[in-house]
């Protein structure tokens, strides 16, 4: 034909060259150095209202914030977010809650005290704000979710007074590898 790759002279590339589909099916493509890192999908999941999370549990347990994401290759990183705000109530002094963050069953994020109380009954205003970037190797659907426990097994509450709001926002996001 008269247009095509191989007439290219000079630089020049016509738009005839470039009209139709590039098929990379089965095939690596090798990017420059500095083209990963882009942000390739954000999922998000949130809560909010009045006493959104009450525990006594030594134990991890469900906060009830999780978020699904499919990562488009192996080799995506995914950071996650979890942002919260509020007031806490503990029911004794020296108090804490204390968060994990998990992919699936596996906790890639645990914190010492976030919320501490120094009296009995306390409320205090909180503004919580935790990143990890997480290597999940994987293109299958994954679960993050945020557990909390108390420290010492008495009542602690994200957000114990009924005319308050609380907020908690697991923001997940696909970032290139």
């Amino acid at each position: 034909g008269t247009t095509g790759v191989s007439l290219v002279q000079d630089g020049v590339v016509t738009a005839a060259d470039l009209n139709s589909t590039l098929d990379l099916t089965g095939k690596t493509v090798t990017l420059p150095a500095g083209v990963g890192g882009k942000v390739l999908q954000v999922v998000e999941s949130n809560m909010s209202g009045a006493g959104i999370f009450s525990t006594s549990s030594t134990s991890f347990v469900d906060v009830g914030l999780s978020a699904s994401i499919t990562p488009t290759s192996t080799s995506s990183k995914i950071l996650v977010r979890f942002n919260a705000g509020g007031v806490s109530r503990n029911a004794t002094a020296n108090e804490a809650l204390r968060l994990q963050i998990l992919r699936g069953a596996t906790s890639i994020y645990g914190s010492a005290n976030i919320l501490y109380s120094t009296t009995s009954t306390s409320m205090e205003d909180f503004c919580l704000a935790y990143e990890v970037l997480d290597s999940p190797s994987t293109t299958s659907a994954t679960t993050y979710k945020i557990q909390m426990r108390t420290r010492t097994g008495n009542s602690c509450a994200m957000n114990g007074g009924s005319s308050t709001n609380t907020f908690a926002v697991l923001t997940l996001t696909e970032i290139a590898g």
